[in-house]
C-alpha cells in the first residue's frame, strides 16, 4: 500500500508540473489536477494539503536539482576556472534535463506567499553566493579579469536560465553540448586575455 501511495504521489507531482507549466499555477485548479489523474478531487487531499503545498514541493525539488553539488564544487581542490566551468555546465544541464520542473520554478516561484518564498530565496541566494565567491577567488588569483562580480554572475545565470524558453530534446544539440557552449561563452567573458 505505501508503494501505491508513493507512486500516485509521484504521478501527482509530474501532472502538476505539466499543468503548471502549460496553464500556469493560478490557472490550474485542483479539479484540473484530479481530472488529469482520473481521480476524485477530494482524493487529492490524501497526498497533499493544498495546491500551494504542491507548488512548494515542486520548487524545493527544482532548487535541489539546480543547487546540487555547488558546495562540493566550491570546496573542491580545483582552480577557480575549473570550479566555475563545472558549476556553469552543471547548471545548464540541470535546466535542460529537467525542463518542465525548472520552467515551473522560474515562472512560478513568486506565486508562493512571502514566508514560503523566503525559504526558496534563501536557497537561491546561497547558490548565487557560491558562484560569486568562485568568481571573486578567480579575480583575486589572477585567473579572471576584474568584473562586477554580482552582475556577472546574474548575467551568467540569466543566459543559462533562458534555455528553458528555447531548448528542445529533439533539437540539433544535446543538453551537454549546449551547456559546454554556454559555459565557454561565460568563461571567455571573464578570462584574462593574453597580451598581443
Amino acid at each position: 500500500m505505501p508503494q501505491a501511495k508513493e507512486s500516485r504521489a509521484d504521478q501527482l507531482l509530474e501532472t502538476a508540473t505539466l499543468l503548471f507549466k502549460e496553464k500556469g499555477y493560478h490557472n490550474t485548479s485542483m479539479q484540473d489536477l484530479a481530472d488529469a489523474l482520473g481521480m476524485q478531487k477530494g482524493s487529492l487531499y490524501y497526498y497533499i494539503e493544498s495546491k500551494e503545498d504542491l507548488l512548494r514541493e515542486l520548487l524545493e525539488q527544482a532548487t535541489s536539482i539546480l543547487g546540487a553539488q555547488i558546495d562540493e564544487v566550491y570546496a573542491a581542490d580545483l582552480t577557480a576556472a575549473e570550479k566555475l566551468r563545472i558549476a556553469l555546465e552543471n547548471h545548464g544541464r540541470a535546466i535542460m534535463d529537467h525542463l518542465n520542473l525548472v520552467t515551473v520554478y522560474l515562472q512560478e516561484y513568486r506565486s508562493l506567499p512571502p514566508e514560503r518564498l523566503k525559504e526558496v530565496m534563501t536557497r537561491r541566494e546561497h547558490y548565487e553566493q557560491c558562484l560569486m565567491k568562485i568568481l571573486q577567488d578567480g579575480i583575486t588569483s589572477g585567473e579572471f579579469r576584474p568584473v562586477d562580480v554580482k552582475m556577472t554572475v546574474f548575467g551568467f545565470l540569466g543566459m543559462l536560465n533562458w534555455t528553458h524558453q528555447w531548448f528542445s530534446q529533439d533539437g540539433e544539440l544535446s543538453s551537454e553540448e549546449i551547456a559546454v557552449i554556454l559555459a565557454d561563452l561565460a568563461m571567455n567573458a571573464v578570462s584574462v586575455k593574453p597580451e598581443s
